[in-house]
C-alpha cells in the first residue's frame, strides 16, 4: 500500500506524480471544512507524505483576488493541522519573485517527480528548493500588497503558504517550480 498521498493529484504535475509514484489521491479542496479534513486525515492514517499540488484560481477573470487567496491559505492551514505529523511537500511558484516570473525556465514533470520521491523518502528535510535548480533568489522581495494583479495575488498566496509550512510542519519540503514541461 502507497505511503504517499497527493492533493491535487488531478492537475497536470499531480496526474504524472500519482502515477510515477503509486501515490494515493487525495480528495479533498481547500474549501472543505476543517471536520471533512479530519474525516480525510482518518481515512489516510497510514500515509507518511503528503504532497500538496493544489492551488485555488478560476477558469473566469480575475483568476486570482483577494478570495482565492484566503480560500487556499486557509485550506492549506487547514490541511496542515490535520497532517501534522506527516510529511509535508509543498509545491510553491517562481511567481514570488517579480523579477523572475516573467522568465521561461522550464523543467519536467519527470524532473520534479524524482525531486518528490527523494523527498517522500525522508531526504531534503525542511529545506526549500528553486527548480530549475540553478534559480536562487538571494532574498525575498514582498509584492505589493496594494495591488490586485492576479500574479501579485498568487505571489502573496504561495509566500503566506511557505510561510505556514516553515513554522508548523516539522518534516517539509518547499518546491518552488518555474515552468513545468512535458
Amino acid at each position: 500500500m502507497s505511503k504517499i498521498g497527493i492533493i491535487g493529484a488531478t492537475s497536470f504535475l499531480g496526474s504524472y506524480a500519482r502515477d510515477r509514484l503509486d501515490a494515493i489521491a487525495i480528495q479533498g479542496r481547500f474549501e472543505d471544512s476543517l471536520e471533512t479534513w479530519q474525516e480525510i486525515s482518518i481515512k489516510f492514517l497510514h500515509l507518511e507524505t503528503i504532497i500538496i499540488l493544489a492551488r485555488t484560481c478560476r477558469k473566469t477573470s480575475p483568476r486570482r483576488d483577494a478570495e482565492t487567496m484566503t480560500t487556499e491559505v486557509g485550506g492549506l492551514a487547514k490541511i496542515i493541522s490535520v497532517f501534522n505529523k506527516k510529511r509535508i511537500i509543498y509545491a510553491s511558484s517562481k511567481s514570488i519573485d517579480p523579477y523572475e516570473r516573467n522568465i521561461f525556465s522550464p523543467i519536467s514533470r519527470e524532473d520534479i517527480t524524482k525531486l518528490l520521491e527523494v523527498a517522500s523518502n525522508g531526504h531534503l528535510r525542511n529545506m526549500l528548493i528553486n527548480l530549475p535548480n540553478y534559480r536562487s533568489i538571494p532574498k525575498l522581495i514582498i509584492p505589493n500588497t496594494e495591488t490586485t494583479d492576479p500574479d501579485s495575488v498568487y505571489a502573496m498566496t504561495k509566500i503566506c503558504g511557505e510561510v505556514l509550512v516553515k513554522s508548523c510542519c516539522r518534516d517539509y519540503t518547499i518546491l518552488r517550480i518555474w515552468d513545468i514541461t512535458q
